[in-house]
């Protein structure tokens, strides 16, 4: 087993404005909270989740502790809040990314797809399945995660369009649909480096997309 990666000298990072600045001090807040989040962001890539800190956080954004136990509370907070941010972006660039597709069918199957991809590509999963892919247990076998809750939403409004025009089958259930959904292609993302070392991640995609069609296809 490897031993544990030993930390170096952090660098901070650089902003053109004050961290620290109180609210309302021309939009300085939300300044704080990108450096922050950054800070977060390199802290997991580097180190995983369990071994952020809240000092080492503040090192990487040049704040002093008290900074980021005023925004987050601690590290296990913001860790959560970049987790999610991250996931409700890839949310909404993969719901961008369907959007030209011509029924709700169509949107829904080509959404998961990109989403799966680009959660294979994001370098902050990839991160915590290298450093803690035990944390995830909780997310498979115990309850659902804000990241995971924001893309049972989108799942849920693109059900409900397809139902609505048509393309999806009218019994079903656009709640229960959204969740088999979820719980069903999730498992494509944390077995990536499976697929990768099989040399199936185009192959498998193929047949991801032609399960969900035939799942939501209206029987004839």
């Amino acid at each position: 087993m490897a031993s544990p990666r030993k930390r170096p000298s952090t660098p901070a990072v650089t902003s053109t404005r004050p961290v620290d600045a109180a609210p309302g001090s021309g939009g300085d807040a939300g300044i704080a909270d990108e450096v922050l989040m950054r800070a977060v962001r390199e802290e997991v890539l580097a180190y995983g989740i369990r071994r952020a800190t809240v000092t080492s956080i503040a090192k990487r954004a040049g704040v002093a502790r008290v900074t980021v136990y005023r925004r987050g509370g601690g590290s296990d907070r913001l860790v959560l809040d970049c987790l999610s941010a991250e996931f409700a972006e890839i949310a909404t660039r993969a719901a961008a990314d369907g959007a030209a597709a011509a029924s709700g069918r169509e949107r829904l199957v080509a959404t998961i797809g990109r989403a799966i991809d680009r959660l294979r590509q994001s370098e902050l999963v990839a991160a915590v399945l290298r450093h803690d892919p035990e944390l995830l247990l909780t997310y498979v076998v115990d309850r659902l995660g804000q990241s995971q809750r924001t893309m049972l939403a989108l799942l849920e409004r693109l059900l409900a369009e397809g139902v609505a025009d048509g393309s999806i089958r009218a019994d079903v259930d656009p709640r229960a649909g959204a969740l088999t959904l979820l719980l069903a292609v999730q498992s494509f993302v944390v077995s990536a480096e499976i697929l990768r070392s099989e040399g199936a991640l185009g192959a498998v995609d193929e047949q991801i997309r032609a399960l969900l069609d035939g799942y939501l296809r209206p029987r004839r």
